[in-house]
């Protein structure tokens, strides 16, 4: 296994795709962040959880999608320029090959987001002042710390796992951002079944870990509750695509 993740490494220091996404995730991240600070004159929101989240909002509700995205190109790139096929002689494991790319691909995007996430809030902090609401030790915002690292494993683990069974990259992104960018919303104001479909959207509930004060959605669990479930179904999600991974043809 060791061996299959040194491949994988290689393959995404070699390749310019992951220094693209990674360099638009940090200027979403820290420009945001910065043009936040610079902005604010009084408290961004009653909660300083929710003053954090606010700050970060260029990494949490945008850049955690250029992270899957990324790792849809993981997978999809592979079946694009055929090198799957030297990549399953070499592991004929198959399932191997996409927990090798959940682990180098997860673990470069918590590393990524929870240098971010601190720099970001930090950075807020620097420039507004304690006016802006942001208190560093505060546990709400520590959780924006911690958590949006953790939603953006999650968010690869997906981006992968629709790969993996879609095997086009420009289906596999439109499927993933329409997905988090419209079906979820459409849903969630559909008369009469809106409010009781809203509570089992996973990406809302990957949201609602994070910052669970800004929406009025009657959930059946609390926070962590949300958490569990988005990674279950991230987790279901990946596990479909190594399934199906191992019964077509590469």
């Amino acid at each position: 296994m060791i061996a299959v993740m040194n491949a994988e490494r290689i393959k995404l220091t070699s390749t310019r795709s992951p220094y693209w996404c990674i360099a638009v995730v940090a200027v979403l991240a820290i420009g945001v962040a910065g043009l936040t600070g610079a902005t604010t004159s009084g408290q961004l929101a009653p909660t300083p959880g929710e003053a954090a989240w606010t700050a970060l909002v260029g990494l949490n509700a945008i850049g955690v999608l250029v992270l899957m995205i990324m790792a849809v190109l993981a997978v999809t790139s592979e079946y694009r320029f055929g090198t799957i096929r030297t990549t399953f002689q070499a592991t004929p494991k198959r399932s191997n090959v996409l927990l090798a790319k959940a682990a180098v691909f997860g673990g470069l995007a918590i590393v990524v987001t929870v240098v971010l996430a601190a720099l970001g809030v930090i950075l807020v902090r620097a420039l507004a002042g304690a006016s802006s609401g942001i208190e560093l030790g505060d546990s709400g915002v520590l959780r924006q710390i911690w958590g949006t690292p953790v939603i953006a494993a999650l968010y690869v683990l997906i981006g992968l796992g629709v790969g993996a069974i879609v095997r086009h990259t420009a289906g596999a992104i439109v499927i993933v951002l329409i997905w988090n960018l419209a079906v979820e919303t459409i849903l969630t104001i559909l008369p009469k079944v809106g409010p009781h479909i809203a509570p089992f959207l996973p990406f809302a509930n990957g949201s609602r870990f994070l910052n669970g004060t800004l929406d009025d959605t009657d959930y059946h669990w609390n926070a962590y509750g949300s958490l569990i479930y988005f990674a279950v179904f991230a987790v279901a999600v990946f596990a479909i695509g190594i399934v199906v991974t191992d019964r077509r043809d590469a």
